[in-house]
């Protein structure tokens, strides 16, 4: 069943139905939309009653939304916050339902059976002059819900637009009088998640700063605003950061925000004197981990984010295959994925604006270094090695303890100088003789 059906039904059933929020602002913009939202006056169990033929799922039986064969079907609704609690109570009219949202763009409804625009807000106005605006009083609506700060940032970034003057000065006033510490760390995860989703995300991170809130969500990034960058780029350290990251495609969330953040240990390391930033990829490491931990993101995202700012100043062209071994180690202790790097890589170089993008023919260089049977063929843990610990010991008549592991290192370390071709039975038996009786 489509969603025209949907409304069609219910309509038929003197339920007044409509489509409303994202997918009608997307019309206006000229974006087509990939889902749709609709409102009406029919109660959940009305719905459920309705649509007993159809897949019907009850997701939020409080907040009054079923799904009818995927489709989100809410009924019409006032929000009552009291003491930071959300009440909800079903309303009468849609009017009711759009007074209650929370910017303009996003309080716009569709007749699909007339072809009419409700739109009480301004809101068709503001998607043409791309204007963030709060239905109401901004300061209301911000108390009402502090996450909004961020919600009016993410859609910023969405619109590509600016903020309406009295909507900015809400949003710096609340940042201001400390409403982020209002705002749950899974919630603000959430939204810079699916801020991940708008290709120049940068937008949203700038103006998270330029509202005075970014200090209070990943303070190493904030740092970076406008922080110089010595002798090898010519834009400064947050700029690159964000050119980076919008390099980066919207598929992958995370590693997209890998790249906003990667060189965020640089105002930690910066020496003015020589205008280096050492060891900056160590600091960024452990800032990333301690600043994602606190936003509730998962340990796996945590690891893969903090892995790669750790790994991302290696340089890949012009190594010998010894040394892409090596590399390959250290990505297989750190967990690091090597077209995780590569990405991760190519968008470094496409930000710095003083530098010429790789050409196809150095990226092509580098991903076969990678794939090269030699070096992918090669163990890189003590557990591939054709020379297990329990050979070891029974063959050599050793004890079982730290001196195996000693070996079993030695061991690996000689694979990798040597390559694949040396992980063979034989030739590690004779390389463990010498070892013992040197």
């Amino acid at each position: 069943m489509e969603h025209l059906d949907i409304i069609k039904r219910l309509c038929d059933n003197n339920f007044d139905t409509y489509i409303v929020g994202g997918c009608v602002r997307d019309k206006i913009l000229g974006i087509d939309p990939y889902d749709f939202d609709i409102v009406t006056k029919a109660r959940p169990d009305q719905i459920i009653e309705l649509f007993k033929d159809r897949n019907v799922k009850q997701v939020g039986k409080s907040f009054g939304v079923i799904l009818v064969d995927d489709y989100e079907v809410a009924t019409f609704r006032l929000d009552n916050y009291e003491n930071d609690n959300l009440e909800i109570i079903f309303a009468e009219t849609l009017e009711e339902d759009l007074a209650r949202r929370d910017l303009t763009i996003n309080a716009i409804a569709f007749d699909e059976r007339t072809g009419l625009l409700i739109d009480e807000h301004g809101g068709r106005e503001d998607c043409h002059n791309r204007i963030i605006k709060f239905v109401g009083d901004p300061w209301e609506r911000i108390n009402q819900d502090p996450c909004r700060i961020l919600r009016a940032c993410r859609f910023l970034a969405k619109i590509d637009g600016t903020f309406d003057i009295k909507t900015d000065l809400a949003l710096k006033d609340t940042v201001y009088m400390g409403f982020m510490d209002r705002i749950a760390p899974e919630r603000i995860r959430l939204e810079i998640l699916k801020a991940m989703e708008i290709s120049n995300a940068s937008k949203f991170f700038t103006a998270l700063h330029e509202i005075g809130a970014l200090k209070f969500i990943l303070p190493s990034l904030d740092s970076c605003w406008n922080h110089e960058h010595g002798n090898h780029h010519v834009e400064n350290v947050w700029d690159h950061c964000m050119f980076v990251g919008d390099a980066i495609s919207t598929n992958d969330p995370i590693l997209k925000l890998t790249g906003y953040l990667h060189d965020c240990g640089k105002p930690e390391t910066f020496d003015s004197e020589t205008k280096q930033f050492l060891r900056h990829e160590i600091a960024g490491k452990i800032l990333t981990k301690t600043e994602l931990d606190k936003l509730k993101f998962s340990s796996k995202e945590v690891e893969r984010v903090s892995a790669l700012v750790r790994s991302h100043m290696y340089s890949t062209l012009k190594m010998s295959p010894k040394a892409i071994r090596k590399l390959l180690k250290k990505f297989n202790e750190r967990n690091v994925n090597v077209e995780d790097f590569m990405r991760l890589r190519m968008a470094d170089r496409k930000g710095n604006i003083g530098r010429a993008p790789f050409k196809l023919f150095e990226w092509i260089t580098m991903y076969k270094q990678f794939i090269d049977p030699v070096n992918i063929e090669t163990p890189f843990s003590a557990h591939d090695l054709a020379l297990s610990g329990g050979q070891i010991i029974n063959e050599f008549e050793l004890e079982p303890g730290p001196q195996i592991s000693k070996i079993q290192k030695l061991l690996l370390d000689y694979v990798i100088e040597n390559g694949s071709e040396s992980n063979d039975e034989s030739v590690l038996r004779s390389y463990v003789n010498e070892v013992i009786n040197y």
